[in-house]
C-alpha cells in the first residue's frame, strides 16, 4: 500500500526516484552480501529525503538476521545482555527509543536510523577522528559508566550490524535531518529551583523523587524508567550530563510520550537534574 501511495506521489509531483547508486532495483537474494544494504525505496528530490520505510530487525537477511536481532536485544536491555560492560542501570533505548529506529522529533528519543553515515568523524572531544565503534565505546564508559567494548567482539559486532540494518534505506543520504537533537535558542536562564517543582510535578511519577525510577514500561521490551542521578544513573562524562543535550531531549521527549514541556520548564528540570549526584568519569588514556 505504501508503495502504491509512494509512487502516486512521484507522478504529482514529478521528482526522482533513487532505487539504488545506479538508479536501478535492488532485487532480493536468498543469500546476504553487501548489497542487502542498498536503499529498497527512497524517495528524494536535490538530495533532500523526502520519504523511505523504516525496518524491521526481525526483516534482516538471514545471514546477519540473528546477530541484528541480538543487536536489537542489546539495545532495549543493555546491562542483562552485556553486564560486564553496562554497569548503570541504564539502557540504549533509554536515549534511544525503540532502538533508535524512528525518526526523532517529539517523543521518538535520538534516532539512530542514518548513524551510519556520520563516521568516521572527527570528535571535538576526543580530539580526533574516531569510527561507529568508538563513539559506541563512548556511550558504554559514559552513559552505562562501564567499560569499552573490545572492537573485535561478538557484542560490538551484533550493534554495528543492527545499525547498519537500520540505516540501510539512507546509507547514501547527505546531512539526514533528524540524526541529532536541536539546539534550544532561548535566553532563559534556567533555574534549578523551579526545575525542582517541574520534576516534582511532572517527572517523579515515573523517575521517583530521589530520581532513581524503576518498573518496565510493557510497550517496550525490556525498557526501565532510567535513574536521573545516582550511582546507577549515566556518570558526568556522558552528552546527558551537559544542558545542551539534556534540555532539548526533556523538552521533546518528556514526559515519556506525553511531552508537553515548554522551552523553559525543559531547561529549569534540566538545571534540576544537573546540580544531581551521579558517578565521576574516569579518563583512560
Amino acid at each position: 500500500m505504501r508503495l502504491i501511495v509512494a509512487l502516486v506521489l512521484l507522478i504529482i509531483v514529478g521528482i526522482w526516484v533513487t532505487v539504488a547508486r545506479n538508479g536501478s532495483p535492488i532485487v532480493a537474494t536468498k543469500s546476504y552480501n553487501s548489497q542487502a544494504f542498498k536503499h529498497e525505496f527512497v524517495i528524494i528530490e536535490a538530495h533532500h529525503l523526502l520519504e523511505f520505510n523504516l525496518v524491521d530487525p526481525e526483516q534482516a537477511p538471514d545471514e546477519i538476521r540473528d546477530s541484528v536481532m541480538r543487536g536489537y536485544r542489546l539495545m532495549t536491555n543493555t546491562a542483562f545482555y552485556a553486564p560486564d560492560y553496562a554497569h548503570s542501570e541504564l539502557s540504549c533505548t533509554n536515549c534511544h527509543f525503540l532502538a533508535g529506529d524512528t525518526l526523532g522529533g517529539k517523543n521518538r528519543g535520538i534516532a539512530l536510523v542514518g548513524v551510519t553515515t556520520l563516521y568516521p568523524q572527527y570528535s571535538k572531544r576526543s580530539g580526533k577522528v574516531i569510527s561507529l565503534a568508538e563513539r559506541i565505546n563512548n556511550c558504554f564508559r559514559r552513559s552505562m559508566n562501564g567499560n569499552a567494548l573490545p572492537m573485535d567482539s561478538p557484542i560490538m559486532t551484533d550493534i554495528l550490524h543492527y545499525l547498519q540494518w537500520v540505516s540501510k534505506e539512507v546509507e547514501t543520504i547527505q546531512q539526514i535531518p533528524w540524526l541529532g537533537l536541536p539546539e534550544i535558542k532561548n535566553s532563559h536562564v534556567p533555574d534549578p529551583q523551579e526545575g525542582k517543582e517541574i520534576y516534582e510535578q511532572c517527572c517523579a511519577a515515573c523517575h521517583r523523587s530521589d530520581g532513581q525510577g524503576g518498573g518496565v514500561l510493557d510497550e517496550v521490551e525490556g525498557k526501565t524508567i532510567p535513574p536521573l542521578w545516582g550511582n546507577h544513573s549515566f556518570n558526568d562524562g556522558a552528552g546527558m550530563n551537559t544542558m545542551a543535550m539534556l534540555g532539548p531531549f526533556i523538552y521533546l521527549n518528556m514526559p515519556y510520550q506525553q511531552a508537553r514541556l515548554t522551552e523553559e520548564q525543559a531547561l529549569d528540570v534540566s538545571a534540576y537534574v544537573l546540580q544531581q549526584q551521579r558517578p565521576h568519569f574516569e579518563r583512560k588514556h
